[in-house]
């Protein structure tokens, strides 16, 4: 073992010792991980990780009841290398950043707070480890840092995406009507300190812990917020749709069209994620890419839930690497899930949706076709721009793959119809 992971060692066995009755060193383990990357944590000290892990385990299987719950979930994801489990969920640390979450039948206005304040907490923390470096006091991980221009890039970028949440959730942060006439101006150090003002201790857990670098170069810290910024909003937007398909069957099937109204805004809100995320150098994503092996964007349930919300897939769209990489969603899909263009095409023809309301409905599914139209071309030139011809991870093809999703709908049905931006 390194000398410089004796000291961490130490408080792990005591923790150990005490079957897991003691403080976990939350603190020491994220310290060292983002000092080297998780893809170089010294091979004893993941062994004692392990260790504990097991007593977390015993403890809680042997009905002591453990103090921190949090132990479990954490431990998995920091040991998914270790275990040859790593993947996209585990390299963004989803099961972290989804305890709390309220279920997923909350209600949408419900999960879209819950949403909002995720997002608000992820680029806050963003914002709060680009502020330390533009100060001259960078942390952890801080290779190839970035000059000056470009961190205040970044600021404005991820300020641009958080107003539009802290408008809704955050009383008095913004104003509304500098918002409308120049986005993104806000003071960024401001709104950052107005949203960790209002963390709990359950959400300062979730922010040191779910930041877990696989090696030590600044710009990781960004991706990997902007993709779990992302996930959070994929998250939304497929309990709502479901929320929508349950309307499109309810007393009220017109207001299903809010619904699919809701999910198009905050995908709108959430395009400028892909400028922040563009501001990454292609070179020192170049690097840390190489140990992100195993875990790519293609293994995320949350998009192809989303995505397979509004309509069933093509058979050869669900065969391919993209579904074949999900496969609880995949099975969901063939086990029959309903969609908002298979049940507003069911409740149309039974005459339960009024033609007006169809209409409405008809036009809001247009918008959400048309921001996603948007959200597929970004995506595809960030890639291009990153990546160029080189292979994607996890056994993609990268840019080629994305270019051949482009020309898919979400609601092909109205394929004949223009998509609305």
């Amino acid at each position: 073992m390194e000398e410089t992971d004796i000291p961490l060692s130490h408080e792990l066995s005591d923790w150990c010792r005490s079957g897991g009755a003691g403080d976990f060193p939350y603190d020491g383990v994220i310290d060292r991980l983002r000092a080297v990357g998780k893809h170089f944590l010294d091979e004893e000290l993941l062994t004692l990780l392990a260790k504990c892990r097991t007593v977390f385990t015993e403890a809680s299987s042997g009905g002591e009841g453990v103090p921190d719950t949090f132990v479990g979930p954490f431990l998995d994801v920091l040991l998914d290398k270790f275990d040859d489990l790593y993947d996209y969920p585990s390299y963004t640390a989803l099961a972290l950043l989804r305890r709390g979450a309220p279920d997923g039948r909350s209600g949408w206005e419900v999960l879209r707070r819950h949403r909002d304040r995720t997002v608000l907490m992820l680029l806050a923390d963003l914002i709060g480890f680009e502020r330390n470096a533009l100060e001259g006091t960078p942390r952890n991980p801080q290779g190839m840092l970035p000059g000056a221009l470009l961190l205040n890039k970044r600021l404005r970028l991820a300020t641009r995406v958080m107003e539009p949440a802290a408008l809704r959730v955050l009383d008095g942060a913004v104003d509304p009507v500098v918002v409308a006439a120049t986005p993104g101006r806000t003071p960024a150090g401001e709104l950052a300190d107005a949203v960790l003002a209002t963390a709990t201790a359950g959400d300062r857990l979730m922010l040191r812990t779910s930041l877990q670098p696989v090696y030590v170069l600044h710009d990781e810290y960004l991706f990997l917020r902007v993709l779990q910024s992302f996930e959070t909003t994929f998250a939304f937007m497929s309990a709502t749709l479901d929320e929508a398909v349950r309307t499109l069957r309810g007393e009220q099937p017109g207001e299903a069209a809010a619904l699919v109204a809701a999910v198009t805004d905050v995908l709108r809100e959430s395009l400028p994620l892909f400028s922040l995320l563009a501001t990454m150098q292609p070179e020192s994503f170049q690097v840390f890419r190489q140990f992100t092996e195993g875990a790519s964007a293609i293994q995320s349930e949350g998009y192809k839930t989303f995505e397979s919300y509004c309509s069933t897939p093509a058979r050869a769209r669900l065969d391919s690497f993209a579904f074949l990489s999900v496969p609880d969603v995949r099975s969901d899909v063939l086990a029959g899930r309903e969609t908002v263009q298979g049940t507003w095409e069911n409740v149309i023809s039974s005459g339960w949706l009024p033609e007006p309301d169809a209409a409405v409905l008809r036009a809001a599914a247009l918008q959400l076709e048309g921001v996603h139209q948007r959200w597929k071309q970004t995506h595809y030139r960030l890639a291009v721009r990153m990546i160029g011809t080189r292979s994607g991870t996890g056994s993609t093809e990268g840019v080629p793959y994305l270019a051949s999703v482009i020309s898919q709908r979400l609601f092909p049905a109205m394929e004949q119809q223009p998509a609305a931006g």
